[in-house]
């Protein structure tokens, strides 16, 4: 092969998020596709990596409605990338990641659906704007 491959784990344009890439990459042990940074700052640009780049780009969406896990999924597919969120969340919460929660049990969605709501009427009431584009997650 010969040729330098080294622009498909190229930086992305955002100095922050590529700063939190880099400790997800660290946290997990291996480096993300430039098309993975892509699709998890923007929403869009699908290739190989597509599952863990759609797990950490709702793992990443720290501010987001907490993921209710409370109820098994209904195929093994929905099984699978359960249960590789959980492993990936995991590793980023052991690594100081900040991550969004996900509800196992009844009692924790009640405790996070309750946080979540507060913050949401703070922000409303210190007139923080909704996402202009719902598809991003980065600013």
């Amino acid at each position: 092969m010969g040729k330098n491959m080294d622009w498909i784990y190229r930086p992305i344009n955002e100095p922050d998020l590529e700063n939190t890439l880099e400790a997800v990459e660290k946290a997990l042990g291996f480096k993300l596709f430039v098309w993975q940074k892509t699709f998890i700052a923007t929403g869009v640009f699908r290739q190989y990596g597509a599952t863990t780049a759609e797990i950490l780009r709702e793992l990443l969406a720290v501010d987001a409605r907490p993921l209710d896990y409370t109820t098994r999924p209904g195929s093994h597919k929905g099984a699978f990338y359960r249960e590789e969120l959980l492993k990936i969340k995991e590793k980023l919460d052991a690594a100081g990641v900040p991550t969004r929660k996900v509800a196992t049990s009844r009692q924790q969605l009640w405790e996070y659906m309750k946080e979540y709501e507060s913050k949401n009427i703070e922000r409303y009431h210190a007139g923080w704007p909704g996402r202009e584009d719902k598809h991003r997650i980065w600013k």
